[in-house]
Formats: structure tokens, sequence, C-alpha cells
């Protein structure tokens, strides 16, 4: 499935013959469909890759809502479901598989699988089965990048077409089957819309713009008021704002911005702000990094409310499905109907295929409307205005056919030229047009291949403790040295050693303050606003030895 949206996959079969030769072995392929889409009830049986997807298969800014596995039933497999990059570093399905009250029901392969579930996507995904069923528990089973999420009930996994044999539904909707698909579409998109509203009203304070500038234009001084501000936020953080947070540097203190990730689990679900704070000019240390990725796994508030944004829009989209391929199958097709549901999916692909509708009536004035509209309704930028460049090319080949009474057939040298660049460019519709006119009517041949590693395991990142540890002691350095408001102390304790302490008197050997500390390294942060100017003296603790210096508060 190439840059396709809103198929149908439901109770198949996909097995190895007996006896076929070597090699690697695909049930479905899937690739960026940038939509809601699910595949449900099928069986795969003694294959390479069950199920395989690379590019995007998330509504852009929106990763909870995308492509879905359920109810699926694996035997055999070396892979049963796989999300790998494409050839542009892309991947991901929906972040959410199933939800606390409908698990995936899909049975993984018993045994002999080298990988149950393997993301290598752009975000972390939340898997959600029946901790009691058979062959629906991943917990001793070969996952990467998934946080299990066991339910106490299982999904019972009904027909929806109803495969082979059963008439109990058709492509074409009877009427009573059409009003029942209004109205599940009508009553989840309420319900999609309600959370949408809560979601976005707890989302930054329900401002992003104004949390945003707050952080970008605070000063050092600001330290404790953003601090209070950003935590009163989360855990409904954006990700532009907690980058714009990693990189106020001269405001929050490593141990701050630690404390305020970790309060935002949900967003370092992404590997993109993973790789921001790895990779910025004043990077995270690394055993931080090691602890946010831990993090997270957490479930919160705003984990709960996308679950449930995903349920419902994945409800209302199948309804809408339903509806649409009624439409398109029945003896004749009302395109006014058909494009008021299209318009109901929304997105990029909705509108993509309201043009296709404009196309096929040779209705080109509004064709081209709606196709120049895009990139402003959608904020292209940078390789998507040029993507779409490509697709409106392919649109005004198509019209000028259309006008001058040609076929595909009938292409000049020039345009055949134009079409053979936008194959080898393109990686979206445009491309997958391009390549689709010069295979049928050119003999040009494109390897629709995968490329599959040797799916090792991803060999995380340790921190290598013995390089903090100097000699025998512990090691402790204060930052900013004077300081106005705050002091932040990073340990690191030796050896063995996970515990100790740093006591902080004034020059007449009086106890100002005392930290106890644990794990190989951290941070502390003294709050010195109630602190008189001066100079302090700090002894740091651990394994019988000491480390002392000064700290001056001005």
């Amino acid at each position: 499935m190439n840059n396709c949206t809103g198929f149908a996959i439901e109770e198949n079969n996909f097995i190895k013959a007996p006896g076929a030769p070597g090699g690697n072995y695909f049930g479905l392929w899937i690739y960026d469909t940038k939509a809601t889409n699910e595949v449900y009830k099928n069986r795969f049986e003694n294959l390479s890759y069950a199920n395989y997807a690379d590019g995007q298969n998330w509504v852009t800014g929106h990763d909870e809502l995308g492509l879905a596995y359920f109810c699926n039933e694996n035997i055999g497999n070396y892979a049963d479901f796989y999300v790998q990059e494409d050839e542009y570093g892309v991947a991901g399905i929906q972040s959410v598989q199933g939800y606390a009250d409908n698990v995936t029901g899909n049975k993984l392969t018993p045994s002999g699988a080298k990988w149950h579930f393997y993301n290598n996507g752009a975000h972390f995904i939340d898997y959600y089965f029946c901790d009691y069923c058979d062959n629906e528990n991943p917990g001793n089973i070969q996952t990467f990048r998934v946080n299990e999420q066991p339910e106490s009930f299982e999904n019972n996994c009904p027909s929806h077409y109803g495969g082979v044999g059963n008439i109990e539904r058709g492509l074409v909707l009877t009427p009573e089957q059409k009003q029942e698909a209004e109205l599940d579409f009508a009553t989840n998109l309420t319900s999609y819309n309600n959370v949408k509203a809560l979601y976005e009203s707890l989302k930054d304070g329900g401002n992003t713009e104004a949390t945003l500038s707050d952080v970008e234009n605070a000063w050092p001084n600001d330290m404790w008021e953003l601090r209070a501000e950003l935590l009163g936020k989360s855990p409904h953080l954006s990700m532009d704002v907690l980058k714009a947070a990693a990189d106020k540097t001269d405001v929050l203190p490593e141990s701050v911005l630690f404390e305020i990730l970790t309060a935002n689990p949900d967003e370092l679900k992404k590997e993109e702000l993973i790789s921001y704070l790895e990779d910025k000019e004043n990077p995270l240390p690394e055993y931080m990094i090691v602890i946010l990725k831990q993090v997270a796994g957490g479930t919160t508030y705003k984990t709960v409310l996308k679950q449930q944004m995903a349920r419902y829009n994945q409800t209302k989209t199948r309804a809408a499905h339903d509806i649409i391929r009624s439409i398109l199958n029945d003896s004749v097709i009302n395109y006014d109907e058909l494009r008021n549901w299209f318009d109901n999916i929304r997105g990029v692909r909705g509108d993509e295929q309201i043009i296709a509708t404009y196309m096929q009536e040779d209705n080109f004035t509004d064709a081209l409307a709606l196709a120049n509209m895009m990139p402003g309704l959608y904020g292209y930028v940078g390789d998507e205005l040029i993507e779409h460049g490509y697709y409106l090319d392919m649109l005004n080949l198509h019209i000028s056919l259309a006008l001058e009474g040609r076929t595909i057939f009938g292409l000049d040298s020039v345009e055949v030229g134009n079409l053979v660049f936008i194959a080898d460019n393109s990686k979206g519709v445009a491309g997958v047009q391009a390549k689709n006119i010069l295979e049928f009517a050119y003999g040009y041949r494109y390897c629709n291949c995968i490329e599959v590693d040797t799916c090792s395991y991803k060999s995380s990142k340790n921190v290598n403790y013995g390089s903090f540890n100097k000699a025998f002691g512990p090691e402790i350095d204060v930052k900013p040295n004077p300081a106005d408001e705050w002091a932040v102390f990073s340990y690191t304790l030796p050896g063995s050693n996970t515990e100790g302490v740093i006591k902080i008197t004034d020059i007449s050997g009086k106890l100002i303050k005392i930290f106890n500390v644990e794990g190989k390294q951290g941070q502390k942060i003294w709050d010195t606003r109630k602190i008189k100017q001066g100079v302090y003296l700090y002894t740091f603790t651990a394994n019988g030895i000491t480390r002392s210096g000064k700290v001056v508060i001005k």
C-alpha cells in the first residue's frame, strides 16, 4: 500500500507456501499513508515480516492518529509487526495501539519469532493487550520501543465486512446499514471533539504561543518563576515549548530542565525530542538521557486524553470509509456526497481525494483551486513545498491530456522526461503516479523493493560511570559561581557507592543547608533567594572521602 489510504484489509490469509524458495516473505507492506487506517483480523503464517510499515503512517502533528493493527493472528513469523525507517529516515505508525477499554486482540507468534513488535519509528508505541489471553501478552517476548499496557479483558474481534461467505455486509450498504454508519460517525465525532477541546485547553496552559514567548524571553533571574509556570502546565507542555526550555541554559540549569522534562513523559516518547536533547549545542549529560528514556514509559492524564482521541477517531474514520466505499461501488456515484465524506475525514489525504473527484468530473477549475490552497491550509515548508510542486505537475499533466484528447500513451519526449524526473525525486503521490505511467505505458521498471536489515537488537547507550569517577573520591562542581538566585551542585559518586551528603555552611561554621544525594550522578539545586550575600563553604562526603569548596552569593 504505497501512499494509499481508506483501505480495508480484513479477514485474509497471508501464508508462505510449503516448499517456497528462500528469501524474505512479506504479508503487508504499508508506506506513507499519512492518515488514519486499520488492518483488521487477518492471519499471517510462516512469513519473514507479517506486517511491515515504513514512512509516515500517522497524521501530521498528531502521532496518536494513524495506522493501527487489531485482531490479527500471527503464527511462525520471524517478525509479526515491524516498523522501520524508509530511505529518507522517516518511520512510525499510530502511537496508540489498542485502548484501555478496547485492547488490540492481536495474537503473536507463540515461539521462535525474533520480533513480535519492533518499533523503530519516530515515537514510542503504547500497546494494549489482554494479559491472560493466549499469545497476546508480550511480557516474555521480543519488543523494541513499545510500552506494554496489560488489561484484564479481551477483544472478541467481531467480523466487520465478514470475510468469505459472509453476506451480512457488502461493499454497498443497505439504507439501514448506511444510517447506522452515519450515526456511528456522528457519535464518535462528537466524543472526539469534546476530548480534543479538553486536550487543547490543557496543552501549554491553553496558549502555546504565550508559553513559548515566556520561555524565549526569560532572563536568568526569572528561573524560579519560569520553573513554577512550566511545572504548573505539565504534563501538557508541547514539543516546541520543551525544546525552547532546553535551549535556555542561561535561565534553566540542567537539574531544573530535567525536572520539567520528567514531568512531561508523553513528549519524551518522541525520538525527535530525545535526539534534540542529545545533539543541541549544550547537550544534556548522557546519564540524564538514559533516565529520560525510561521515564518515557509513564502514563499521564495527557496519555489518557490522546488514547481517547485515537479511539474515537479510529471508530469514526472506519464508519466514514464504509460509507465512502459504498458510494464508490454504487451503480451511480453521487460525487457531491462523496466529497462531503472525504471532507469529513479531513487532512491532506482527504483533500487529495476531493481533487480526484473533481478531476473525474472534468472540473479542473475547482481541482486546481483546492490544490493551490493546500500549502496554506497545511503549512507546507521545505521538502513539503517541493513535493507539492511535483503533485501540481502531475495534476497539470492530467488536465492537459484531458483538454487535448490525449491519453498517457501519447506523451512527447519532454513529458516523458518530466515523468522520469518526478519518479526519481518524489517520494509522495506524484512519484507513485509517475512510476505507474512509465511502467504501464513506456516499459520502465522500478523496483518495489524493501531493503531489510538483519533485524539485530539495537544497542542501548549505557553510561560509563568509570570515566566520571576520579581516583577513589567523589567529584563535585557548583555553577554559577558567584550565584544570585540559585546554585546547582553537580556530583559524581565513586565506585559502587550510591549515597553521599552535601553540607553548606557560612564562614563561621553555621550549617545553612544539607542535601542527601544518591545515584551515580546527579544535581541538587540550592535556592539562594533568601540567602545573605557573602562567601559560603560546602563539603561533599562519600565513601569516607570529602571534597570541599566555596560558593559566593552576590
